[in-house]
């Protein structure tokens, strides 16, 4: 694939399930693509066919130029859920959920990471993006198929050599982390054993996320209104995703800027001698820094 015209960067975000890209990204896509990027989706667990499409169609109400997918299952957030509808295959680690249409496939959380980050890299040496971005450390809200491909992905960045693109992982505000803990917790959760087998830690991950670690904010409020129009593609999802989420989907556009109205990023990966905040800001073109002198 030859290199994108000047001043357009190409940008693939990677994402575990089918709702991910709208829910926590959408305003940040549609900013990219409103400045001339080309932002590429790919979903490791999208869900069904019905899903996959309901994907397709927010995506393109976003302004993504291609979606691709892959068919791992999605895992679930706690190990005492989904327990009718996984297998466990002898000897591994590694769980199997039956679909509608009894088919098996790996549950991503637990699904090998040295495949699943060779698949990814296989994406980014075919599509050679100047930018990835994709899920926080800490599975954003705590989940464990958002952390692992999070982990995913950096490996497919330390596996290739040479590789020109800069990884960034979503961010997001301390008291919004600190927030959904806390109610998980109230809730009764255990939130150091989430997971399909129990083994992420969202404490212990939230920890090992440093705050001090090179970043960019961008403004993107007035991307909302795009966003909730994408998102209603979703309504399913929302309605039984985690409470923090419920509350700020029904937010007015208003209110809702004060949470949604900046997309952080943190810088995992760059090339060698990349300098962050070098350059003039997010529109440059694809050889110049993702930068956060773009507010």
């Amino acid at each position: 694939m030859s290199p994108g015209p000047p001043g357009k960067s190409r940008v693939l975000m990677v994402f575990a399930h089918a709702d991910d890209e709208t829910l926590l990204a959408g305003a940040l896509i549609a900013k990219l693509v409103s400045v001339g990027h080309e932002v590429k989706v790919l979903c490791l667990a999208p869900g069904g066919g019905e899903r996959i499409q309901r994907m397709r169609n927010a995506c393109e109400v976003l302004g993504v130029a291609a979606v691709e997918t892959f068919r791992y299952a999605e895992g679930a957030m706690w190990p005492d859920e989904l327990e009718t509808h996984r297998v466990r295959l002898p000897e591994t680690r590694l769980y199997e959920i039956v679909d509608h249409h009894q088919t098996l496939a790996p549950v991503l959380a637990t699904a090998p990471t040295a495949d699943l980050a060779g698949r990814i890299g296989g994406r980014i040496s075919e599509y050679r993006p100047d930018l990835v971005i994709t899920h926080s450390r800490y599975g954003d809200y705590g989940h464990a198929d958002h952390a692992a491909t999070y982990l995913a992905v950096v490996r497919a960045f330390e596996a290739s050599a040479g590789m020109r693109a800069r990884l960034y992982a979503l961010a997001w505000p301390s008291f919004l982390v600190s927030l959904n803990s806390r109610l998980m917790k109230i809730g009764g959760r255990d939130i150091s054993r989430m997971g399909p087998d129990g083994r992420f830690d969202l404490p212990l991950a939230i920890r090992s996320h440093s705050a001090s670690d090179a970043g960019v904010t961008l403004e993107v409020a007035d991307m909302l209104r795009l966003r909730r129009v994408a998102s209603r593609w979703y309504a399913p999802e929302i309605s039984k995703g985690p409470l923090v989420l419920r509350l700020l989907e029904r937010l007015p556009i208003r209110l809702q800027q004060t949470v949604l109205g900046r997309a952080r990023l943190t810088l995992v990966r760059a090339p060698a001698g990349f300098t962050p905040g070098a350059s003039r800001d997010v529109r440059a073109s694809a050889d110049d820094s993702f930068s956060d002198e773009y507010l």
